[in-house]
């Protein structure tokens, strides 16, 4: 119907420039809102690096660092200076306190959510709560207290420990390394507990360490629950309250040993540090690809973590973590740990069955970051187990023999039985 030699030569209606097609009717419009989409864009990152209200305000605004409160014990607001690198209560008040019972060494009362008026709740607190807004008349009350009653000494004495810190004339001569122990005035004798805080003592002494010793019961507050005093894994909690306040009152140690009530420490001349605190002496320890839940959970220890990165060493039994010897490091990551560690979150989740030790088994499976900051060492380095105690497949790796750094007796019970374990090994050790 068309010839190809008709006159009809079809081109493109905008010359050779152009397209075939023509260009749709809102195009030139789309065009224009990018651009003011662009425009908006850059005003507004030129508005906010020259802003000229933030630079006068940056011109008028204070350089100096924040300031914060200063720190305080857990019960008080006030510190007792210490010159002596050894802090220990008072152990001869015993059977004092033995007789005042912990219902006198507390303050206890009962109050109501606003929230929730029907539900009751018990609250526990320190005698320091009490104390005199004055501290020149609460010392003379407490002075004149002490000279009318033996009694009333011991009672003073126990809520005061949780102020004293160590403050020495000058930081040259600083402990670098503090042994810190929690002992049960209502598990041992008088007579048990001098040899077991004689003990730390003895060892500090060796080498140029200090001592951090307190007594179970004064972290009631803390706890906020006299059941837990009465449960063997609940109680456990005590460690991590005890090595907080040891922190505190070492601010400038470089490392803190928990070493538990229930154990002596054997050779005298081992240096901690030299042992497994350096790195030479700790990478070859390192138990690396380990599971977290012995023998084979998921989740284990890092093959590539470094000695020198280490904030927390602890040890671990057949079938899970231990915290009967446990060593922290005192610097920002360490002091997060422990804090981490003591969340009243743990302390009170019913689903922890070994108490602390199961709150730092979620915490290495569920946080990257604080496993990669921990390293589980032999269980014979810094937690040898008394053979009697418990039936072990592997005695070797875990049952104490003479020359050993430590021995414990972790699961005895009864303070009688306790005390003939410590008897045993006093007699070793001397």
């Amino acid at each position: 119907m068309f010839s190809s030699n008709s006159g009809n030569n079809f081109r493109p209606r905008y010359g050779k420039g152009k397209g075939f097609l023509p260009l749709p009717a809102t195009f030139n419009r789309i065009q224009q809102k990018q651009n003011i989409t662009y425009t908006i864009i850059g005003v507004i990152l030129l508005w906010f690096f020259f802003n000229p209200f933030s630079l006068l305000g940056g011109l008028f605004r204070s350089h100096h660092p924040p300031q914060y409160p200063a720190g305080h014990p857990f019960t008080s607001n006030r510190v007792i200076e210490h010159s002596s690198p050894y802090i220990f209560p008072r152990i001869e008040d015993t059977q004092l306190l033995k007789e005042l019972t912990v219902h006198k060494l507390i303050k206890e009362f009962k109050v109501r959510d606003a929230n929730f008026p029907e539900i009751e709740k018990n609250l526990i607190r320190s005698l320091n709560t009490l104390d005199d807004p004055d501290p020149v008349l609460q010392k003379e009350k407490e002075d004149d207290e002490n000279k009318r009653s033996e009694l009333l000494l011991a009672k003073n004495s126990f809520k005061n420990q949780d102020k004293v810190v160590f403050r020495p004339k000058n930081n040259r001569n600083y402990p670098e390394v503090i042994i810190v122990t929690a002992v049960d005035f209502e598990k041992y004798s008088q007579l048990a507990l001098t040899k077991i805080v004689q003990n730390r003592v003895d060892y500090a002494h060796e080498h140029s360490y200090g001592v951090y010793v307190r007594w179970y019961q004064e972290f009631l507050p803390a706890l906020n629950s006299l059941s837990y005093l009465e449960s063997k894994e609940k109680s456990k909690w005590v460690r991590l309250f005890c090595m907080r306040a040891a922190m505190f009152a070492f601010p400038h140690a470089k490392w803190f040993w928990y070493f538990d009530q229930d154990g002596l420490v054997m050779d005298l001349n081992v240096d901690i540090q030299q042992y497994m605190l350096n790195a030479e002496s700790l990478n070859p320890i390192m138990q690396r690809e380990q599971a977290i839940i012995p023998p084979d959970g998921a989740i284990k220890t890092y093959k590539n973590t470094k000695a020198e990165s280490v904030k927390l060493i602890f040890t671990q039994s057949e079938s899970k973590i231990e915290t009967h010897s446990f060593i922290i490091k005192n610097d920002h990551v360490g002091k997060s740990i422990m804090e981490f560690w003591c969340d009243n979150l743990y302390l009170t989740y019913p689903n922890f069955p070994f108490g602390p030790d199961s709150a730092l088994t979620h915490i290495l499976q569920w946080h990257p970051f604080i496993l990669s900051k921990a390293s589980i060492v032999p269980p014979k380095t810094i937690a040898s187990q008394h053979a009697g105690v418990v039936k072990q497949e592997k005695p070797e790796v875990y049952n104490y023999k003479d020359g050993d750094f430590v021995v414990q007796w972790a699961d005895c019970v009864l303070g009688v039985e306790c005390e003939k374990f410590l008897e045993t090994y006093t007699k070793k050790s001397s």
